[in-house]
């Protein structure tokens, strides 16, 4: 009988273990599935057990993550998005259809014909950069689900309660107006008109004769230091870039490692296995395809994913192609905009400062502080955001030569900054009803990085609190005066680059140190030698 009873809980045993590996093995596999880095769409992004985090309001958030939330009310957010999924660049449009059309014109692999007959690959040049449908659904329904998740904030229904500001594109224009639609209710129909300086968009319910207009400011991108600082920093962060913004800069000190991962092993097996796919089977003559367009035809499936939620691209590539793939985009943005060059994103600092500022005017109960700032702009505003929070950030930088390496590394832009990325500083007033004081500790900041809550590397633990966070925005931007490390308007070709220690530099200071301490022996030993016989002729 005892034996029976030890032997079924033993079997429960073994089988709670099986479930847990079970679980730990799928979520493992998960993470570490090839998306398409900026190009990924943003229901993609997501793993199954965060996509349906996003449905929680922030109560029940605060029960599974952050208890010492429960007790507390949210007075106030502010929201940083990225665009909506949007249509290639004008350049990628033209080399895609390029493509296309050889493909058309050559034998290929009967299996693959379908892409010499498929209309819908071809994209006309005049969407390019455009938003897009799918695009516009992830404004509206991010906007609908931050509305249901802060209820509280939302009440009123008054635009005016509110701040927007967008950068000068239309790709953000557009995305700034549907989430907005998303914003008020669905009986409420929103029409925008546009100035050189600013986006006026009009909201007014059907059953009622009242209208509301909101004022949402756009700056020139040689002027927009909060939302566009990679181009009013141009010249501090690069000395030579086409004019064309989604060409890739050339530093000048160093081959930028995507190029180098580029002409690497890797890519080249991803183009030796997309020739073979697109080969007619016992052909003596291979279909020719070069590296970068292996690159292209991978960058072409996640656009297209992102587009119309299908792409006949995909079916070229493997699960090892779209991870080089990945690997060779994130080389790039780490290098760019990341932690590869600590200036990448020091430029943003004035959006922290100006996060922070936010929240000061909160604490202080300063008239006519909006409930929610929302701002609109780019995947190169978020990543140097998400590294001023030291957020995803690797132990070793990420090189050409480290892809097998960095499978599990925490820089993967496809859930960084996907379409419609966005990263919300959510602060809460945590004190009881008893307590009237004005501290700053009662304040606790969460925030959502993708409408799921993230912890802050530098807080002590869960929600940081609000003293912790200033002191880091200070510790992280110092002055933000980049009149010393570079200029505002043109540096001349001045290098712009933070100094760094390597071992050359840490021996040269070495040699001084030690050419120093030993003059000032040689010094001293003479003084004293003068002294002594200074004495000695005295005495005399």
């Amino acid at each position: 009988m005892m034996h029976s009873s030890c032997t079924r809980m033993e079997i429960k045993r073994v089988s709670v273990v099986f479930v847990f590996l079970m679980v730990l093995t799928t979520v493992q596999c998960e993470l570490l599935m090839p998306k398409y880095s900026t190009k990924t769409s943003y229901d993609l992004s997501f793993n199954k057990s965060n996509i349906l985090k996003r449905e929680l309001s922030w109560q029940q958030l605060a029960t599974e993550f952050s208890p010492e939330l429960q007790t507390c009310n949210p007075v106030g957010l502010y929201v940083v998005y990225r665009h909506g999924s949007r249509y290639p660049s004008e350049k990628d449009i033209k080399k895609f259809n390029l493509f296309l059309e050889r493909a058309r014109n050559e034998s290929i692999n009967p299996e693959f014909e379908y892409l010499q007959n498929d209309t819908d690959l071809e994209i006309p040049v005049n969407l390019h950069h455009k938003l897009s449908e799918s695009g516009k659904l992830e404004m509206n329904h991010i906007a609908k689900r931050m509305k249901k998740r802060f209820a509280d904030l939302f009440q009123d229904q008054l635009l005016t309660n509110y701040a927007f500001q967008s950068s000068n594109l239309s790709r953000t224009i557009d995305s700034t107006i549907s989430f907005i639609q998303g914003f008020v209710d669905d009986e409420t129909n929103c029409s925008s008109a546009l100035t050189e300086d600013e986006l006026l968009v009009t909201c007014q319910k059907s059953s009622s004769s009242m209208r509301e207009t909101v004022v949402v400011p756009l700056h020139n991108k040689t002027s927009d230091y909060l939302l566009r600082f990679f181009d009013a920093y141009e010249d501090c962060l690069k000395e030579q870039v086409d004019s064309d913004e989604d060409d890739e800069l050339t530093r000048t000190d160093q081959m930028r490692e995507d190029a180098k991962f580029v002409e690497g092993k890797e890519v080249a097996g991803m183009q030796l296995r997309l020739s073979q796919k697109l080969s007619v089977p016992g052909a003596r003559e291979k279909f020719n395809i070069s590296r970068e367009e292996a690159i292209d035809i991978a960058k072409m499936c996640g656009y297209q994913l992102a587009l119309f939620n299908h792409s006949g691209w995909c079916n070229l590539l493997s699960d090892e192609d779209l991870r080089i793939f990945e690997y060779k985009q994130d080389l790039k943005h780490y290098w760019k905009r990341g932690y590869g060059h600590r200036v990448n994103y020091l430029v943003g600092c004035n959006l922290v400062r100006d996060i922070a500022s936010y929240f000061g005017q909160l604490t202080t109960g300063l008239a006519d502080t909006p409930k929610g700032v929302f701002k609109f702009a780019h995947a190169e505003t978020i990543v140097p955001l998400e590294c001023l929070m030291g957020l995803y950030k690797d132990k070793r930088p990420l090189t050409a030569t480290s892809y097998q390496d960095n499978h599990s590394r925490l820089f993967r832009t496809s859930w960084m900054t996907p379409f419609a990325a966005n990263i919300a500083f959510v602060l809460f007033n945590c004190s009881s009803e008893a307590d009237d004081t004005n501290a700053l500790t009662k304040y606790k900041l969460q925030v959502f990085m993708n409408e799921v809550p993230v912890d802050l590397p530098f807080c002590r633990s869960g929600p940081c609190d609000l003293v912790e966070f200033s002191t880091h925005i200070r510790e992280v931007t110092g002055e933000c005066n980049f009149n010393n490390t570079c200029c505002f308007e043109n540096c001349g070709g001045a290098r712009c680059m933070p100094f760094q220690f390597n071992e050359w530099t840490i021996f040269c200071i070495s040699v001084a140190a030690v050419a120093f301490v030993a003059w000032m022996l040689i010094l001293m030993i003479e003084l004293r030698y003068s002294g002594a016989k200074y004495t000695v002729i005295k005495n005399h």
